[in-house]
């Protein structure tokens, strides 16, 4: 994946919204703590609607936009997010994707033996990944950010400690003091907006599995079903998958020649989440019939329902994939 833009300064363009968020944590709702090492966090678990709408932007580097739209589910009035970014590489893949492990053991006694005790566990998101690399996709991304900062999203209820904190400093190759957390459980209005706000993402995510040229891709678009928060995280987990692989939409405008055309219009058709094997019910009854199990459920899961591929070169589009209200009904526990 080539051309991706040096100049621009994800972690740097990201602190403004993350700055915004401090100085006005009253309007947006934000539980702000700062460490002696300088470490911030920023707490958004009972963050506003514009607070979970800063969520998304910054785990988009700067580069993206979040705006609440609604949509009609046979008759239920939902709200929604539109999401666009024209820096899709850069916001989805080198910052969006939550792709960082970030773990935390401590060893401890017990019984006479040393044992290592986890102390912290989080995906993390946001553009603090461009300045660790400790991915693997980062080989593929000619990418780099020489911000002073690092900026971290965690989907998680428990807030990172100093410790955590330091250890993500120092993978980032920043100040203590320049670092900083934003988290909020996905059982809460913020975890549903971020997460639907993930939609082009996770739709160049999938791209990317199926082999397609991300290279190609010039501009994405998505709206997702922002989903009714559920009682707990793993509720939580299973209708804000659905709301991406029932009914989450995406636009994405790519370039490549006429001979290239239907290659790449073809490989399209691997995309959706219904080409996958585990569609067809609700993720948490999916997750539940594989034991909790990650590895057992069909990673093609984990895209949009429906595409739509407009190439700039020919003016000839493509549309695949299937909007499936019902499911999302079931999931969503609508009448």
């Amino acid at each position: 994946m080539k051309n991706l833009n040096h100049h621009i300064k994800i972690n740097d363009l990201t602190l403004k919204l993350v700055q915004k968020i401090i100085e006005r944590k009253e309007i947006y709702k934000a539980e702000i703590t700062k460490y002696d090492s300088g470490a911030t966090v920023l707490d958004m678990t009972n963050a506003s609607w514009r607070g979970g709408k800063l969520v998304g932007e910054i785990c988009m580097g700067g580069l993206g936009t979040v705006d609440f739209t609604s949509y009609n589910l046979d008759g239920h009035f939902l709200a929604s997010v539109n999401v666009f970014t024209s820096h899709p590489l850069i916001s989805c893949m080198a910052s969006q994707l939550a792709g960082w492990s970030v773990k935390l053991k401590k060893e401890i006694e017990k019984d006479g033996v040393m044992k290592k005790k986890k102390v912290f566990e989080s995906l993390g998101s946001g553009p603090a990944r461009a300045k660790s690399k400790v991915e693997k996709l980062f080989d593929e991304l000619d990418y780099n950010d020489d911000s002073d900062c690092a900026i971290i999203v965690f989907e998680t209820a428990k807030l990172p400690n100093e410790e955590v904190m330091t250890l993500v400093a120092e993978k980032c190759g920043v100040a203590p003091n320049k670092t900083y957390a934003i988290c909020a459980p996905t059982a809460c209005l913020t975890g549903s907006i971020q997460v639907a706000a993930r939609i082009v993402e996770t739709g160049i995510h999938k791209l990317h599995e199926i082999k397609f040229p991300l290279g190609v891709i010039k501009d994405g678009f998505g709206t997702a079903t922002i989903a009714p928060i559920a009682k707990d995280d793993l509720g939580a987990m299973g209708r804000t998958n659905d709301s991406i692989s029932a009914a989450g939409m995406t636009y994405y405008t790519i370039e490549v020649e006429k001979n290239e055309q239907d290659e790449v219009f073809d490989l399209l058709k691997k995309a959706p989440a219904n080409t996958s094997s585990s569609y067809g019910k609700p993720f948490i009854e999916t997750f539940k019939a594989a034991n909790y199990d990650f590895y057992a459920i069909d990673p093609g899961l984990f895209a949009p329902a429906v595409y739509t591929v407009t190439n700039i070169k020919t003016g000839k589009s493509v549309s695949v994939g299937e909007i499936n209200h019902a499911l999302l009904k079931e999931s969503y526990k609508l009448n």
